[in-house]
């Protein structure tokens, strides 16, 4: 075998057949190759009995006959199956439940006659099971796996996935098909955000009003979360529940007010009203922020705590995690502040102001969770420099936090630069500053890892799985390969193979886009829309939500629909990154096959525009992006005449490029929170020079 010195290099060579992601720590490849036939066989050796393993193994096997067709002989994988003539031996040392800091190792052995997995525990030999998956190839109609040699752990303990349940309520099987998503890409850790103004989303039997009265009747009953959690468990990931408090509660109140800084009544829903028919500027939206009377958890009443330790002490029952997240953030204090009774408090405890109030909230919760024998996790705005040494910080803002809460001892995570909801192309995750920094693995201090977070103000159970994959996977890779791995391009290349493999193993990104599209049709072919929706990708920051808050009609509400475009198409165009690929492959070689793939996706955009016409006009989402397809055609004009001077090896005359580049930027605007996606390349093509990733995009 030869040792591949550039592991992106290497898997470059691959560009026939599936693509690993995350790109293991260590690799070589060799020559040869395992046929997949149906005397395919697996044994399991463990030192003690591994009823979890033995189920992996079996929905591994599944997965592999469903992928190729084939029935195995061997119908299903037992304990007795221990024979050392099997087609894939694998091998624990100890079987032990997978959990966040264990050991997740594994070595991964394939040659032409025999594969062998081992790994020190139950986590590493599921994370080898799922990169044997990947490794499956096709050709000439048979199936093989390539001759290769592993040697795999992860860079951070920690490789989460923030869900919001609490804003739009999302369905136990939808989460569950981001579990699966989830394990294939090797995340570990599910942090759930149940609890928040617009929803409560747990059963709670101690204190029923909580789901009662705080969920509109949509919550997980107690019998739900032992499944889910079991489920997660099976697949290696940790569920974290995560109920905000002292702010962000107003769902607690609506069934228990005696919680609240202010006088009731409440109910579930945005903390503020915002005013009907007044759209607000950013400026105005801010000094909201800063100066509402946000709903607010009393912390001067001794009943608060008792409530929480109850509640607390009912919840650690159904999470066996040992972490508990609190929330602890955007609190603005204006609800302390407007209540005598809380200001007097502070006057008698030497208090000195709303931020040292948080402080003294945040520690009397902290000795909660600790008497439950859990370690209290909280966003940044908990963080002081007297917080306790165990609490977890999560940085999600402002990335000074990192560096504070390091040196402060306490174990931080990062997801500030993965917030999935911002419409951030994959990239943008990929070279998160914040992480990329940080030397190595983070050893030697308290970084744990990180997580990307899916907030769903703007996302619903028909849109999520759209909108957090495939760019979770970047995220993952991230936070499991060795930091050299930084090639975006070759991110997107493999992207696009895990995308695929994620729809085959039943997630719904892919069918959820689709049918949305179909909606929009009316059943009808979506073909010619697709051709033209599939270049569209929402704005990105911010601009999204704010222009939802700030509609001329008044701010939509929690349970309007989310059927605009912006709401369906993919925050990451993949057509726009295979169309890049070619421009910029081509402007190197001039090749025949970039060429052919350049001119088939301009010659379909510039034909598009008299197929979907009819169509733009019988729905008012679609006539809302009307003139996008206009420009498209534009641009695919632009982009054929730039390439028959590329073709000729001329260069066009400089008022020519000025001229086209100047109506390209006329067309890179925002319309109904769209952007067109290849402007960019099409501007390659006009300046025959690639066009630079932007290393960040504004917020607002």
């Amino acid at each position: 075998m030869c040792l591949l010195v550039g592991i992106s290099t290497a898997l470059a060579q691959q560009t026939a057949g599936p693509a690993l992601m995350p790109i293991p720590r260590k690799f070589a490849t060799g020559n040869g190759m395992l046929p997949v036939g149906a005397d395919f066989s697996i044994a399991v050796k463990t030192t003690s009995a591994d009823s979890l393993l033995l189920r992996a193994v079996n929905r591994m096997q599944l997965a592999l006959a469903r992928k190729t067709g084939i029935n195995f002989h061997q119908q299903r994988v037992g304990i007795h199956d221990k024979s050392d003539t099997a087609t894939l031996l694998l091998q624990t040392e100890l079987s032990k439940i997978p959990d966040i800091g264990c050991n997740e190792s594994y070595t991964l052995s394939i040659t032409a006659g025999h594969i062998v997995l081992k790994a020190p525990e139950t986590a590493g030999a599921l994370h080898g099971l799922q990169t044997l998956l990947q490794l499956l190839q096709k050709q000439n109609g048979e199936y093989f796996f390539p001759a290769i040699e592993i040697s795999d752990k992860p860079r951070f303990a920690w490789r989460g996935l923030m869900i919001d349940v609490a804003r739009h309520f999302i369905p136990l099987d939808v989460l569950q098909r981001n579990i699966e998503a989830m394990a294939i890409v090797k995340m570990n850790v599910l942090h759930l955000h149940l609890s928040d103004n617009e929803g409560f989303r747990i059963e709670s039997k101690v204190f029923p009003q909580l789901q009662g009265s705080g969920s509109f009747g949509e919550y997980y009953t107690q019998a739900q979360i032992r499944d889910l959690v079991a489920f997660a468990r099976d697949r290696g990931i940790t569920i974290i529940p995560e109920f905000d408090m002292p702010g962000h509660s107003k769902s607690w109140f609506a069934g228990y007010p005696q919680l609240a800084s202010a006088a009731g009544p409440y109910e579930p829903g945005p903390a503020l009203d915002m005013p009907a028919g007044k759209p607000l500027n950013l400026g105005e939206i801010m000094k909201l922020v800063n100066t509402a009377s946000f709903p607010t958890m009393d912390p001067s009443r001794e009943s608060t705590y008792t409530f929480i330790d109850r509640f607390f002490g009912e919840m650690t029952a159904l999470f066996p995690s040992r972490y508990i997240h609190i929330g602890a953030d955007e609190n603005n204090g204006m609800a302390w502040k407007n209540n005598p009774a809380i200001v007097s408090f502070m006057e008698q405890h030497k208090i000195t102001d709303v931020h040292a109030l948080q402080a003294y909230f945040v520690e009397r919760v902290r000795k909660i969770v600790s008497a439950h024998h859990k370690t209290m996790i909280g966003w940044e705005e908990l963080f002081s420099e007297h917080l306790s040494k165990e609490v977890v910080v999560q940085v999600w803002q402002n990335g000074n936090y990192v560096g504070r809460s390091l040196a402060n001892g306490n174990p931080t995570l990062v997801s500030k630069g993965f917030y999935l909801d911002v419409f951030m192309p994959a990239y943008i995750h990929y070279n998160n500053a914040d992480i990329r920094k940080l030397a190595g693995d983070g050893s030697g201090t308290s970084l744990l890892g990180g997580e990307a977070a899916q907030w769903t103000e703007m996302a619903d159970k028909n849109n999520i799985e759209t909108r957090i994959w495939p760019r979770a996977a970047a995220v993952a890779e991230r936070l499991w390969s060795p930091a050299t791995v930084n090639d975006p391009d070759d991110m997107y290349r493999r992207l696009d193979i895990v995308s695929a493999a994620l729809d085959e193993a039943g997630l719904l990104h892919i069918s959820n886009y689709e049918k949305a599209l179909r909606m929009y049709t009316g059943g009808g072919d979506i073909a010619a829309l697709k051709t033209f929706t599939d270049l569209l990708t929402p704005v990105k920051g911010y601009k999204k939500l704010f222009a939802r808050l700030t509609s001329p009609t008044g701010a939509l509400h929690q349970t309007s629909p989310l059927t605009e475009v912006s709401d369906i198409v993919f925050v990451d165009s993949d057509i726009k990154w295979k169309f890049r690929a070619a421009v910029n492959t081509y402007l190197k070689n001039k090749d025949a096959e970039s060429e052919k793939i350049i001119l088939d996706y301009l010659n379909s955009w510039r034909s598009n525009d008299d197929k979907i016409q009819t169509l733009l006009d019988t729905r008012r989402e679609l006539a809302a992006v009307k003139e996008h397809a206009r420009h498209l055609t534009a641009m695919a004009g632009i982009g054929l005449e730039a390439l028959e001077y590329l073709k000729k090896g001329t260069q066009p005359p400089a008022e020519w490029v000025t001229e086209k580049i100047n109506l390209l930027k006329g067309f890179d605007h925002p319309i109904a929170e769209t952007e067109l996606s290849v402007i960019p390349e099409i501007g390659s093509l006009v300046t025959q020079q690639p066009a630079a990733l932007p290393g960040e995009f504004p917020m607002f």
